[in-house]
């Protein structure tokens, strides 16, 4: 009788996330173009330290950017993210997986490490780091991946589906060995900068409020992110899964080109959308005098690197190979 009832229980909280999932669904647009503005009027009105409910107005607003892109990829025929079927509920926790791994490594090696942004209203670690930055991390993969997916789904038409030629068949298995090489080499060497910069300026990693001011040598930290990406290729390529480097040498260039323009999207909706309120705020870049909306040009340039990441991340934990990220 006990197992009857948490059948009829399971089954009816099914039914619940059916129908919330479908109304989000029909009114998609709706929801995510009012809630994106009436989030960002919060926290004009908003003052002081962030906590846990002042919070959730945040997640509500990047959600919505999130179901306005997802209207958008419907409304040109390149499929939703929101899982309506049990089929779309495995690439949804992949999704989330991908996504809380990237945004780790980008706050860490980023923010509590560098210092190169830092959060002026986050003082309680112990919050920011259970429910906030997990939170954050989600919903912040899942819009970088809407609008990727949605403008390389929408031009991959355009690539000529086939088989690499010998000479490019020596080219990829020469570049992806010497990644790996590459990756081991660059994480080395980048771990001994930052062990050096944590010593030298005092740094306290959960101190996510801690503003310092220090030369941060930034080549160390992009090369650890580019070792990182390296290596979740070299993987890919040992688990026979697409990877970057291949399409790169067969001339497909549309998953680079799609990096570039979603994250033009993703800057204006994201980080402009901050600007006014600094929730956080970019310091310690090279050239930090140079900048558009309080953002640094060198953080401009660098922002596409987060899809070099998760993507590789999404194809390495795809087990179906059914996200053709690449």
């Amino acid at each position: 009788m006990r197992y009857l009832s948490q059948g009829y229980l399971l089954m009816f909280n099914e039914e619940v996330f059916k129908k919330i999932l479908n109304f989000i669904y029909k009114y998609e647009f709706i929801f995510g173009f009012i809630g994106f503005f009436l989030t960002l009027l919060f926290y004009k009105i908003f003052t002081g330290p962030i906590s846990l409910l002042s919070a959730i107005p945040g997640f509500i607003n990047w959600f919505c950017i999130f179901l306005m892109g997802d209207w958008v990829s419907r409304k040109l025929q390149e499929g939703s993210i929101l899982p309506r079927k049990k089929t779309q509920l495995v690439n949804f926790r992949e999704l989330v997986i991908a996504s809380l791994i990237m945004n780790f490594i980008s706050d860490s090696t980023g923010s509590w490490l560098l210092k190169l942004w830092y959060f002026p209203l986050f003082q309680n670690p112990l919050i920011y780091l259970m429910i906030i930055a997990p939170m954050g991390y989600i919903l912040f993969g899942f819009i970088l991946y809407v609008f990727y997916r949605l403008f390389k789904h929408h031009w991959d038409y355009k690539v000529k589906k086939g088989r690499m030629k010998k000479k490019h068949k020596k080219i990829f298995h020469f570049l992806i060995h010497l990644q790996l090489v590459a990756g081991i080499f660059g994480i080395f060497h980048s771990v001994r900068y930052y062990l050096s910069f944590i010593s030298t300026n005092n740094i306290i990693w959960y101190a996510f409020d801690q503003n310092i001011t220090a030369t941060v040598r930034i080549e160390f930290f992009i090369l650890l992110w580019l070792s990182l990406f390296w290596i979740f290729e070299y993987l890919s390529f040992l688990l026979k899964k697409e990877t970057l480097t291949r399409d790169l040498i067969r001339g497909n260039f549309i998953p680079l080109i799609s990096i570039i323009v979603s994250s033009i999207v993703c800057i204006i909706l994201v980080e402009f959308a901050n600007a006014p309120f600094q929730i956080w705020i970019f310091t310690n870049w090279p050239f930090q005098e140079i900048s558009l909306f309080k953002i640094p040009v060198v953080a401009y340039l660098l922002w596409p690197t987060q899809y070099l990441l998760l993507l590789s991340i999404i194809r390495l934990i795809d087990k179906n190979n059914s996200e053709n990220v690449w």
